[in-house]
Order: C-alpha cells, then sequence, then structure tokens
C-alpha cells in the first residue's frame, strides 16, 4: 500500500493500518528530511518526492509490481503520475484535495478509482460497530497509536498555524484551551 502526504495525522495512521491487517506500507512525502520518523512510524520505505519519481520508487519496492493500492489524500495535477505506482488491476483511493489546483485524470488501466469524500458509512450502525471494534483492536494491541506532533497552547495559536503552514510536522498539532 502507498499513501501521500504519509507524514500528516491520516497518513500515519494509514500506515498503522496497513500494518495492523498485514500490508506494506510505502509512505510518500514532499521531502526526505521525514524518512526517519516515517521508518519508525512503521513505512517499509520512504518516497520523498523532492528527489525520487513515485512510480519508479514503488515498483522498485514491490519488485517490479506495483502497490495493490494507492491512498492519496492529495489530489491536484500529480494524480496521474502517481496513479502509475499501482499494479495493473490496483486501486488508487482518493480521500482529500490538499492542493486545490485541479487533478489530472489516471489513464493507466485496469485501475479502480475510488473517491471518498463523505462520511455516508457512518449511518450504517453495523459499519459503525466494525469500525468501532477494528479500532479498539488496534489501540488496544498498540498497532495503533495517535501522533501528536507538537502541543500549543491557545495564546500561542499563531505559532501554531505558521507551523502548521511549515509542513514539519509529523502526526497532529494539537492545541490546548
Amino acid at each position: 500500500m502507498t499513501t501521500t502526504a504519509a507524514s500528516s495525522a491520516v497518513g500515519r495512521a494509514a500506515i498503522q493500518v496497513a500494518r495492523q491487517l498485514g500490508a506494506v506500507p510505502l509512505a510518500v512525502t514532499r521531502s526526505g528530511a521525514k524518512k526517519d520518523a516515517l521508518l519508525a512510524a512503521g513505512a517499509e520505505a520512504v518516497i520523498a518526492t523532492d528527489r525520487d519519481d513515485v512510480s519508479e520508487a514503488a515498483h522498485r519496492h514491490t519488485g517490479g509490481a506495483g502497490a495493490d493500492i494507492i491512498l492519496d489524500t492529495v489530489m491536484g495535477p500529480g494524480l496521474a503520475d502517481l496513479s502509475k505506482a499501482a499494479k495493473p488491476g490496483g486501486t488508487l483511493v482518493t480521500a482529500g484535495w490538499l492542493d486545490p489546483r485541479p487533478a489530472s485524470f489516471p489513464m493507466n488501466w485496469p485501475l479502480t478509482i475510488i473517491g471518498y469524500a463523505s462520511f455516508e458509512h457512518t449511518l450504517d450502525p453495523t459499519v459503525v460497530r466494525r469500525i468501532a471494534a477494528f479500532l479498539e483492536a488496534g489501540l488496544r494491541t498498540g498497532a495503533l497509536r495517535p501522533t501528536v506532533d507538537r502541543v500549543f497552547g491557545l495564546d500561542d495559536i499563531v505559532a501554531a498555524h505558521a507551523y502548521l503552514e511549515e509542513g514539519r510536522q509529523v502526526g497532529r498539532i494539537v492545541v490546548t484551551v
């Protein structure tokens, strides 16, 4: 499994969920500066877009096969290139839009594309119980561990925002009241 924005809270959670399910997580991040933190978080390998071609690196780390699943929370014009990291018949899940520019449409088939943008699954009580049981098991066993990068007081909200904008965080930024 390949996940973009791997140093974000969602990306770190995706790495942990992949490990919990027995998948091999490949972490994609903008900068190699976060490599050690992502490897320590459970990534099998880190692909830094400031120096690596994502498709080539994903194929190299999967023995030429490509990723079964790509979780993309960035979107934007690089989406078509990112999709080339998938194996034939792989799945691309888009679950965010960190890059507000128009997304390029992948044309490498066969590829299943799933756009996730809402929470309709939370309306089904059976699904909610399954999700809760999965998360509870992960928290209980330690497979899932929320990651807090830094805590700011409400008086430091400007500094918290500036830190977030710098993009150096690995995990959540918390503001206490």
